[in-house]
């Protein structure tokens, strides 16, 4: 690196508006109307004698839910079969993905044993379903409606065994449920909960917490209770409550007093951000200078595993991780509010997991933060199928991309597949969730016990990446206030801070707008990957030294885009060349990150917003010119996604490739924005404008002067100015 060579600014400056061609042809359909009518109409007839046996206590409204499997051919948004069901008054009210094989492949060459497709939850009455069957039978069905009818796979009543996921005790037990509560539904929670109380459960709707087409709440039912209230047709998902997560240290932690150690006497570098940690508590005044602590209920009792847990949580962000050669802690880049979300009333009971997240929510939604930590969560590995209360409720609230949470993945890491899968939160596209990696040195792995991906898809790469964690050969050393001293401790709980230090430390150090999001953006395009599987580390390993980040090479640039992308036009983005050829191999490395709304009752169409960015070698329609940069291979990897419009709707697209020589001309990326509400189509004039953050990295070896040949081609884009010294080790 060349430590006068910085970061550039001002991308957004190449940026412009253009028109693009869109619009593919017409779908190769699998089936015709006459093929799928007597199999859909003897599914119908099925369906219809089913619900003639549920209770009416169990179907609020006198409302059954089905399943409308679609066939994959059909999983676009434009293709979902709303005129149809509009035409019978049949909702939707959720969806899944899942795997099938379909009735016909159409296929002729590369075909699957299975292909992922949508599973809509659909509400309706009785007689709401007998008019789609009998209007089938009398063949009343429009031109449109038709072409709705023939994307259905098969349609079938929503199980008991569809919405069960882990009950093993048979006494009275804590359990969750999600219920189906979409706006124009009223009665759903009244008739559900005189439903429970009819069959012997009891319920807590003082703990419940709604998001958008979903409400969460405890209850308490034995095993037979709860098989029988998932009878309930709006009921989405049943499970034994699961244990909240400290993410307690991996190896027993340990303290050494040091005579050596003094705290710094200043202020916190930025005094403007606004940061907040999420945890155990403090019970010290040692960081008093940059730390308030608040705490719940005027309750102040607690137990020392808490606060040590909070005190190294809240000691990281402040100072980072400690060598044993440390003797005067850094001056802090922040200011933090902590907030002792853990109590002594805190027992891993029903109440506690919905607790703690009612306090989080209030903090969150009565305070504007630019960072957060959570170290904490359901114990959990995270379901395809359904997004959790922990996960949907943080997503609502940081869908703006205004604050970044950094979020620990969890220590089950070594247990068996699929156990050892990330947990809430830290399945959040709106999120940065940490694994651990084993060292600080170049020498580095996933720790053993940092839980793994993928997330679901869209948010399919998880961790987003893993920072240094600590582990008995090499521990993650923080400041213990209450013994003067170092304490020795392992753990994501350290990984995921440290990490959300390196935002700060980017935030408070540069004389430039760098949003959380940017941040955010910057720490995923420098991730170092080392080929590691992606399951594991994700991007990568975040950088510990912010000279990787903010200095260039003088055979290299890199240049930061910051923006709005408004829905109704597409956006052409240059990428810097300079005017001379560029001599041998060309390397090109981009990442986009946005924020974006979610339907958490459709986890197969989660996210609202999405990119559709094409590359091009050089400005020209040609497709001969265009390029593959983001594409299903390089945003899943190994993945056999089934899903070719996937990749859309993630929200962090990065990729890399080396170019041959000349191969380059004027490159560009053309981007065009779209939104879909439920997994349906939206009216471009419905999406708001969506920030954006792009960071590209041009580099060229045989190109020693590429740096000052882009700065003086490009006048718009400056170098960003360090505000002050700052420690680039974190």
């Amino acid at each position: 690196m060349n430590d006068k060579n910085m970061l550039l600014g001002y991308g957004e400056t190449l940026t412009g508006s253009i028109k693009l061609n869109r619009g593919g042809g017409n779908k190769n359909k699998p089936y015709t109307y006459s093929e799928n009518k007597p199999v859909i109409s003897e599914q119908l007839s099925v369906l219809i004698a089913e619900i003639n046996k549920i209770p009416i206590s169990a179907m609020p409204e006198g409302k059954a839910v089905a399943k409308f499997v679609l066939h994959p051919t059909f999983l676009a948004k434009s293709y979902f079969p709303i005129g149809l069901l509009d035409r019978f008054s049949l909702g939707s009210i959720g969806s899944k993905a899942i795997k099938i094989k379909p009735r016909k492949d159409i296929k002729k060459k590369g075909r699957k044993d299975e292909y992922t497709t949508a599973c809509i939850y659909v509400s309706g009455k009785q007689e709401d379903f007998q008019q789609f069957l009998d209007a089938i039978n009398k063949d009343a069905l429009t031109k449109g409606q038709q072409d709705d009818f023939i994307t259905l796979e098969s349609i079938s009543m929503l199980e008991v065994s569809d919405k069960v996921k882990a009950i093993n005790g048979h006494e009275v037990m804590s359990i969750e449920v999600a219920l189906h509560t979409p706006e124009n539904t009223s009665s759903v929670i009244d008739t559900f909960e005189s439903f429970a109380l009819q069959n012997g459960a009891v319920i807590d709707t003082a703990r419940s917490i709604k998001v958008k087409g979903l409400t969460f709440m405890p209850i308490k039912a034995s095993k037979g209770v709860a098989l029988k209230l998932a009878e309930f047709s709006f009921l989405r998902t049943l499970r034994e409550l699961p244990e909240l997560r400290l993410s307690e240290p991996v190896i027993a932690r340990s303290v050494e007093q040091t005579s050596h150690l003094s705290l710094p006497t200043e202020g916190a570098v930025n005094q403007n951000l606004k940061v907040a940690i999420f945890d155990g508590g403090l019970g010290v005044d040692d960081f008093s200078p940059w730390v308030t602590e608040y705490t719940f209920n005027g309750n102040s009792a607690t137990s020392a595993k808490l606060l040590s847990h909070g005190q190294d949580v809240t000691s990281t962000v402040l100072f980072g991780v400690l060598g044993t050669e440390t003797e005067k802690l850094t001056v802090p880049f922040c200011n933090i509010d902590h907030y002792r979300v853990l109590d002594s009333n805190v027992n891993n009971s029903d109440v506690d997991l919905f607790d703690v997240l009612i306090r989080i929510k209030s903090v969150l939604e009565q305070n504007h933060y630019d960072y957060v930590n959570l170290s904490l969560g359901p114990r959990l590995p995270v379901d395809d199928d359904d997004v959790h209360v922990w996960t949907s409720t943080l997503e609502e609230i940081l869908a703006t991309g205004e604050t970044l949470c950094t979020i620990a993945v969890g220590n089950d890491g070594h247990l068996p597949a699929q156990l050892n899968r990330i947990q809430p939160p830290a399945d959040l596209v709106n999120g940065l969730s940490v694994g651990a990696a084993t060292s600080l040195s170049d020498h580095w792995e996933r720790c053993s016990y940092s839980c793994i991906g993928p997330g679901r898809s869209p948010g399919f790469v998880k961790p987003d990446g893993v920072a240094f964690g600590g582990n008995e050969d090499e521990p993650f050393q923080v400041y213990s206030p209450m013994h003067n001293g170092l304490a020795s401790t392992a753990g994501t709980s350290f990984s995921a801070p440290l990490v959300l230090r390196q935002a700060i430390a980017l935030s408070s150090s540069l004389q430039y707008n760098i949003t959380p999001l940017t941040a955010k953006a910057l720490l995923i395009h420098h991730a170092e990957c080392k080929k590691l599987n992606r399951h594991e580390v994700g991007w990568g390993r975040f950088p510990h030294d912010l000279s990787q980040v903010i200095f260039c090479g003088d055979d290299e640039v890199k240049v930061i885009y910051q923006g709005k992308l408004k829905p109704s036009q597409h956006m052409r983005a240059l990428i810097p060349v300079p005017d001379v050829l560029m001599k041998g191999r060309v390397n090109l490395r981009a990442t986009f990150c946005f924020s974006s709304p979610v339907d958490a009752e459709h986890p197969l169409n989660y996210t609202r917003s999405g990119l559709e960015v094409t590359m091009r070698k050089g400005i020209s329609d040609s497709d001969g010119l265009t390029f593959p940069l983001f594409n299903l291979k390089n945003v899943y990897a190994d993945e056999n996604e089934q899903r070719i419009d996937a990749h859309k709707w993630e929200t962090t697209l990065r990729s890399e490739h080396t170019f041959k020589e000349g191969e380059l001309t004027n490159p560009c990326f053309d981007i065009a924005y779209y939104g879909r509400d439920c997994g349906m189509p939206v009216n471009v004039d419905e999406l708001d404008e969506l920030p954006y953050v792009l960071i590209v990295t041009l580099s060229a070896e045989e190109m020693p002067d590429l740096y000052n040949l882009i700065r003086q081609k490009y006048q718009t884009l400056q170098p960003i100015q360090v505000q002050q010294q700052i420690i680039l080790r974190a």
